[in-house]
């Protein structure tokens, strides 16, 4: 077997063992210890713990310490073949558990790896500690076994972990939603007095104690905190709002409602005026419509101001120049009606405008008018 098929046959096995393989793991596949030096000499290996190489092509994976004391606890066996909390089998757990999860930040200075049954090991990085688990308590990060978030926050509890730490690590799970907090109440309960609090007191109150320590907060807690803020920003906008309204609340309406009253006086007087109409004439007709329009748009404005103090939403100053607009509309409203009235007085009496008419008539026929014909008439009777 020449080097490219040894080296083949080693990133078979380690693609699923971040990069990793054990020397008893090569021997398996068909490699002796010299070819391994060999592949090593070449910089196609590097040796990362006793017995353990690295395949340099992957890369150096993270929390590599802890995955070289995983494999050497059983140097022979593929991670693939390791069942899940089996009798020789370990589980990260404690600090070592808080960094794949990503909680916290205690410090581990050794790889924590629980087994079932009493074991040693002379690792100097490596800290192993009986505990039996049951599958429930285990879960896969990584690929490798560690324990739930639940059960490494129970494990710190009994191990008397720092409080201020302990509470990151709390705060850190419920914001990953790896915990509920109402979950860690019972298990907190009994560590009241360990923690300073007094006996009575309740693990709510000792979770929330941890978290504070932490300097970080619980979800639910920045939540109720959230709501207060809003709340008190919320009242002090009313406030703000009550001292800018100038008017109060009947000065209000009487001016919105004195405001409609002029807007609709323009309306009542169109009104009047066409059913004195007795004649028909174009122009004045065309005067009247356009009078007309305008009073709608001045309606339109009133509708606004309507709909505005039902809201009482404006303060002062918008009130203020909304009315202003209002007012300029109805006094534009008005100027044509007052044009047309001027225009309408001389003509209404409909027995001159007859005359004026028939004037006009007779002038371009070349007729005597009415007049005329009065006055020849008086001559003859003379």
């Amino acid at each position: 077997m020449d080097r490219g098929e040894q080296l083949g046959r080693i990133a078979e096995y380690a693609a699923d063992q971040w990069g990793l393989v054990t020397a008893a793991q090569a021997k398996r596949i068909g490699l002796n210890a010299v070819q391994i030096l060999r592949l090593t000499e070449a910089g196609l290996l590097e040796n990362v713990g006793r017995g353990v190489y690295l395949l340099q092509a992957a890369g150096f994976p993270q929390h590599l310490e802890i995955k070289v004391a995983w494999l050497r606890l059983q140097p022979a066996v593929f991670a693939s073949e390791r069942p899940l909390g089996g009798k020789d089998s370990g589980v990260v757990s404690h600090a070592s558990a808080c960094q794949l999860h990503g909680l916290g930040d205690i410090p581990a200075p050794k790889a924590e790896i629980s087994v079932p049954r009493r074991r040693t090991t002379t690792e100097p990085f490596v800290h192993l500690r009986t505990m039996q688990l049951d599958p429930g308590n285990i879960t896969l990060v990584q690929g490798l076994p560690v324990t739930t978030a639940r059960r490494t926050i129970l494990d710190l509890f009994r191990s008397k972990t720092d409080g201020g730490h302990l509470g990151g690590v709390i705060a850190d799970a419920e914001r990953l939603d790896l915990i509920a907090i109402e979950d860690l109440q019972e298990i907190a309960r009994p560590f009241t007095r360990f923690y300073g609090l007094p006996a009575q007191a309740t693990g709510q109150e000792l979770i929330e104690h941890l978290v504070g320590q932490a300097d970080k907060h619980l979800r639910s807690q920045e939540v109720a905190r959230a709501n207060t803020e809003g709340f008190v920003a919320g009242l002090e906008a009313v406030r703000r709002m009550h001292e800018q309204m100038a008017l109060p609340y009947s000065t209000l309406r009487e001016t919105v409602e004195r405001v409609g009253e002029a807007a609709n006086a323009p309306m009542l007087a169109a009104g009047r005026m066409h059913e004195r109409l007795a004649l028909p004439n174009r122009a004045l007709q065309e005067t009247v419509d356009r009078v007309g329009e305008q009073i709608a748009a001045a309606n339109g404005s009133m509708l606004a101001a309507g709909r505005m103090y039902e809201r009482l939403a404006l303060p002062n100053r918008a009130l203020q120049e909304t009315v202003r607009r209002v007012g300029e509309q109805i006094a534009a409203a008005n100027a044509p009606m007052l044009a047309a009235r001027q225009m309408y007085e001389p003509t209404a009496d409909p027995r001159a405008l007859e005359q004026e008419e028939a004037s006009e008539s007779a002038h371009a026929e070349g007729r005597p008018t009415a007049e005329q014909q009065d006055s020849t008439s008086g001559q003859a009777d003379r």
